[in-house]
């Protein structure tokens, strides 16, 4: 186990490289914003909570109580360090570091999930699940469900009740790999039964993407550009549907980031018909945009329409990270997304400014007598130091009933804040209703 003590500073240390060492941990920043016509103050403070890390590939982020305090942990994992890592929440600005397991077989996919129906969360990556010991300081050990997905490619991997029994299944894809879900036996530990959904793209199905979209009474899942029906409601035969347009594919981008998308589904104007938020994942010119679930047609096929949320006005970064929540406390959905920390291998993919996170606060639907009645959204910028995030995760971690954010980055720029190191961020929601 690690002692890791946070740093907290403003977006101005990186501006001034000189005086970075002496401002770090010296100075605090706390990123606040007022929607008009709204009577929140969005305000998140950003902690360093460990800038000590070495090397790269981070990914496969969860929070949950790992052990059994009643607190949630971070958990991540790395193919580059061949490590996974515990965070432990003593307060925002101290944290202790565990390391749990090795050679995690995946490459940014993972979930949380009780596997064994012990009472305590275990860790999911690619073809393996890692039993949670119950004790940060016994490593948790690696079974293997699966070992055609343990090459390391695995992209996206979530859970979801696909077959209505009440239990909850696993959802994964990757370029190598097709869109399947596997249903776990009575004996976690015997082989896992797997069925395929259709075909596969680099991502496209995390962190959220499933739902009851044609108001069945049962899970279908999103693909990026496509939804998949579950025709028979447990999961054995399977419909593609179009969802609407994605983005085109910018020269001088590799082929695997076309379509390559985070989704997550929520009903965004609270009609009671669930809608799909999408962001760019991997390449520069990020968006962020949900396709509104208008019902079926007479012929009984959804339609959909597409609302831009930001990025078609300028140039973000691309944005590996997506989460749907009420982060402001006013029972509305909002969207939090972070421009990436990008490794050096593709820094052309960056996007105008310094990489920063993100929330676009859901202000309702306009009034039906207006021009335009549809969801309004207010942007705030609740990071900008110069640090990214992919794969950012979120939950009430602090306990003071407001959601927090967790970040990292998958592989860290050279000229990021700390000078091309690897961290993890701690965004603390402080925002109140006045």
């Amino acid at each position: 186990m690690a002692s890791v003590r946070s740093s907290i500073f403003t977006k101005e240390a990186y501006l001034l490289p000189a005086l970075f060492v002496f401002l770090l941990g010296l100075l605090g920043s706390t990123f606040c914003s007022r929607a008009q016509g709204s009577d929140k103050k969005i305000q998140f403070r950003t902690h360093i909570i460990d800038d000590s890390l070495i090397g790269g590939s981070f990914s496969n982020t969860g929070v949950a109580d790992m052990d059994g305090d009643g607190k949630l942990e971070y958990i991540m994992s790395s193919r580059g360090t061949k490590k996974i890592y515990v965070y432990k929440f003593h307060e925002p600005g101290y944290w202790s570091r565990y390391i749990v397991g090795e050679n995690p077989p995946t490459d940014a996919g993972g979930a949380i999930l009780d596997v064994d129906s012990d009472g305590l969360p275990d860790y999911l990556v690619g073809g393996a699940w890692y039993r949670n010991s119950g004790d940060l300081n016994t490593p948790f050990e690696q079974i293997v469900f699966d070992e055609e997905i343990t090459d390391g490619s695995i992209h996206d991997q979530i859970v979801a009740d696909i077959n209505g029994d009440g239990r909850l299944d696993v959802i994964t894809m990757s370029d190598k790999h097709n869109l399947r879900w596997y249903g776990i036996p009575s004996n976690p530990r015997d082989p896992w039964v797997r069925h395929d959904i259709g075909a596969a793209v680099h991502g496209g199905v995390a962190p959220k993407g499933f739902g009851d979209l044609d108001g069945d009474g049962d899970i279908d899942v999103v693909r990026t550009d496509v939804w998949f029906e579950n025709v028979d409601g447990e999961g054995t035969e399977w419909q593609q549907h179009d969802l609407g347009p994605f983005m085109p594919l910018p020269d001088g981008e590799p082929s695997w980031a076309a379509n390559a998308a985070r989704s997550w589904v929520a009903d965004i104007n609270q009609d009671g018909r669930p809608d799909v938020v999408q962001t760019v994942e991997e390449m520069r010119g990020g968006r962020v945009w949900w396709m509104e679930n208008l019902g079926p047609d007479e012929e009984g096929t959804i339609q959909w329409h597409r609302h831009e949320i930001a990025g078609a006005d300028r140039i973000l970064g691309g944005m590996h990270s997506l989460g749907v929540a009420d982060f402001t406390g006013d029972g509305r959905p909002d969207v939090i997304s972070a421009e990436q920390d990008w490794q050096r291998a593709r820094p052309g993919a960056n996007g105008e400014e310094h990489p920063r996170y993100f929330l676009w606060e859901n202000l309702g639907v306009g009034p039906s007598w207006s021009n335009n009645p549809v969801v309004e959204w207010k942007e705030h910028v609740i990071a900008d130091v110069n640090l990214g995030g992919h794969e950012i995760i979120f939950g009430d971690v602090t306990g003071n009933g407001m959601l927090d954010i967790v970040g990292k980055p998958w592989s860290p720029s050279d000229n990021n804040a700390l000078g091309g190191k690897a961290y993890v961020l701690f965004l603390e929601n402080k925002s109140v209703l006045d």
